[in-house]
């Protein structure tokens, strides 16, 4: 699944030998992957796709460098996405092509800094045309 989300190759990288996939208890489907003991990719239902967690984020940016599915945020972004606000339109300085709706997408800093990773509510040209409006729908938010 992660060579499909992420592209060919990225899941031996992502998931490495060690890493453990926890069963949900009531249904018996995949739930979470771990690694070390941390979490590090969640298994969405209804659709099997992966929501990343914040390591899981620093690890798929690793492995990918500038190809990962990101989103730059300028300085208000950065300000709004810690207050808990979603980014918007005006809040981008740089995302990457192909982003496509509903996709991972790592938010980050002008400085490179993972601030969030979220769920992209655009594809990456209409994130760059729009003047306002919410384009990410943030999930989880780097403390600190």
């Amino acid at each position: 699944m992660a060579d499909y989300q992420f592209g060919r190759g990225v899941g031996e990288r992502l998931f490495p030998e060690g890493c453990v996939v926890e069963l949900s208890k009531r249904t018996g489907r995949p739930r979470y992957v771990r690694l070390d003991e941390e979490i590090i990719a969640t298994i969405r239902y209804p659709d099997n796709m992966i929501a990343l967690s914040l390591k899981g984020a620093e690890r798929l940016r690793e492995i990918l460098g500038e190809r990962a599915p990101r989103v730059v945020l300028r300085e208000s972004g950065v300000e709004r996405v810690g207050r808990g606000m979603n980014p918007l339109a005006a809040d981008i300085e740089y995302c990457s092509e192909g982003i496509r709706p509903g996709e991972e997408v790592l938010v980050e800093s002008s400085d490179g800094k993972l601030i969030a990773i979220g769920r992209a509510i655009t594809s990456s040209r209409i994130m760059r045309e729009l003047r306002a409006g919410a384009v990410i729908k943030i999930r989880k938010v780097r403390k600190g």
